[in-house]
């Protein structure tokens, strides 16, 4: 009698009940797979359903142990159930807000920066992110477990200050990485100039960000000192606008300086990618009469203005040959004065 009795109240609890709870502990975890498993099957928005396929096994298992053993007698361990459950969904929510973060910031640099997963500036808010969501969740689970959460954070606040102070310029080229991805003053694969420095951005790095420069050397600039400096992103010109200027000798006839401006507007409206703005008798140098001519490359690369440039400049020669006119060159004329006696 006595171990029948014993069979029949395991931990004060029938066989019957404990079988009992174990088939809605069964029931419960099918049915809220099938639950989810349903809902993610539908047409959700992308981040929804990417949380959702993110729901584990255990979350499941502890939301079906909490309402199988509802009814069970669980003596000093009452409480078991519950506390798990809570830990369990504190941990589950962890990883929800973590895939929603991480697709949302996705979400953002393909529509605002599609090169942003390649700066570090990424990197770091991705985990400056991720760190702070499991932060919360970590101070959240220790304060149920009754750890004085205020104390533990007055603590690591204090030291935080410390180490902030021992590291601020690292952390000045942190966020100033952070800064470069988020507002964007270029981007990897953009020529840039950052004071006396030019060249093509090849990466983004935490600290410093490097150039590939025309002569082929890696420039390596930090990225408080290229926030600090004024930047030129010359890929993102549209048109080239050009200032030359050339001078014809004094000896050239009052009619022809005339015919000069001219016969060079001609020229530069009559290349395919230029676009005259102005052209105009400039000065008087020691030796010339200078000239000044604006125009616009209309195509913002290097080797199509230097093509432009030189058709109009074979084109001048072609021009001032026929009508006489001599381009000026360095000359000094020297007077001498005789004496009468």
């Amino acid at each position: 009698m006595e171990r029948l009795s014993a069979i029949n109240d395991v931990f004060g609890n029938s066989i019957l009940q404990w079988a009992h709870a174990l088939l809605i502990t069964i029931a419960v975890y099918i049915a809220f797979r099938f639950i989810f498993g349903l809902i993610v099957k539908r047409k959700l928005n992308k981040i929804l359903a990417d949380t959702l396929k993110n729901s584990k096994f255990w979350f499941f298992a502890a939301i079906a142990f909490f309402f199988g053993v509802k009814n069970l007698n669980l003596g000093q361990f009452h409480f078991l159930p519950l506390q798990i459950l809570i830990l369990t969904t504190f941990l589950q929510a962890g990883i929800w807000l973590s895939v929603i973060f991480k697709d949302l910031l996705i979400n953002w640099s393909e529509k605002n920066n599609p090169n942003a997963s390649k700066n570090a500036g990424f990197i770091i808010i991705s985990g400056f992110g991720h760190f702070l969501i499991w932060s919360a969740i970590l101070l959240l689970i220790l304060d149920n477990l009754g750890v004085k959460v205020v104390s533990l954070m007055a603590g690591l606040g204090v030291g935080g200050i410390a180490i902030a102070l021992a590291v601020q310029k690292i952390l000045g080229d942190l966020f100033a990485s952070i800064s470069i991805m988020i507002d964007k003053p270029f981007e990897i694969g953009d020529f840039i100039a950052v004071g006396e420095f030019r060249g093509t951005v090849e990466s983004i790095g935490i600290k410093t960000t490097r150039l590939r420069s025309l002569t082929g050397e890696q420039i390596i600039i930090s990225n408080t000192d290229i926030l600090d400096s004024r930047i030129n992103n010359l890929k993102r010109m549209e048109e080239r606008r050009i200032v030359f200027n050339f001078g014809v000798s004094y000896k050239t006839p009052r009619e022809n300086l005339e015919t000069i401006i001219e016969l060079v507007k001609n020229i530069i409206n009559n290349q395919s990618d230029a676009r005259l703005e102005r052209g105009n008798i400039k000065s008087f140098d020691a030796s010339s009469i200078d000239y000044e001519f604006v125009y616009w490359v209309t195509k913002p690369d290097f080797p199509t203005y230097m093509n432009v440039q030189e058709k109009i400049n074979l084109a001048m020669i072609d021009a001032f040959a026929k009508i006489n006119v001599e381009m000026a060159r360095p000359t000094q004329a020297v007077f001498v004065h005789g004496s009468n006696n």
